[in-house]
């Protein structure tokens, strides 16, 4: 039996990793509206957005995340730019016909449910195989572990802001509390 390494296996787990186009279009054609040079950029880097796929490959995902933090918030930090993204993520995969589905019910179920449903929304958005774990730490605060390590945190603590405030919470808090090769962990309050 042949036995292979633990980066072979990430990266052919990582080569199998599909993105779905709603979410590229969520991000950089509703939720940013990019400006010719980002466009160039992301056909560049394998998404065209005036022919879409049905989707995407994460490697894609990621160098065109790369590009628009450059290309659209060259001057912030990393988390700054990321968490930014996010937010423009969840806003503009909201105005897709799969994220509407998605959005809809978010103000009548409030945040303590909408955080129960993260790994549908997550689901939506091509990443089924993430285990999140969601920890009560009282009654408006959460510990959510999130297995990822494609994405930046603060790219999910800025899409969470969103997705809390489409549920009605008031001001948001999202940090990233404990990072590591094998994902992260947020502390949410509202």
């Amino acid at each position: 039996m042949e036995s292979t390494s633990p980066q072979a296996r990430t990266s052919t787990y990582a080569a199998q990793l599909r993105i779905p186009s709603c979410v590229f279009e969520g991000l950089f054609v509703r939720g940013m509206r990019p400006d010719p040079a980002l466009t160039k950029a992301l056909a560049q880097e394998g998404y065209d957005p005036r022919c879409p796929e049905v989707d995407y490959p994460i490697q894609v995902w990621k160098r065109c995340m790369s590009q628009a933090r450059y290309l659209a918030y060259g001057t912030l930090s990393d988390d700054e730019a990321y968490r930014a993204l996010g937010r423009q993520l969840s806003e503009g995969f909201a105005k897709t016909p799969l994220g509407r589905i998605a959005a809809v019910g978010l103000p009548m179920m409030g945040p303590s449910r909408a955080l129960e449903r993260l790994p549908r929304y997550l689901g939506m958005m091509g990443r089924s195989e993430l285990q999140v774990q969601s920890v009560s730490l009282g009654e408006r605060v959460r510990r959510v572990s999130i297995p990822d390590i494609h994405n930046p945190p603060e790219l999910y603590a800025g899409a969470l802001e969103v997705v809390l405030e489409y549920a009605h919470a008031h001001q948001p808090i999202i940090h990233v509390d404990d990072r590591s090769q094998q994902g992260f962990r947020l502390l949410v309050r509202w």
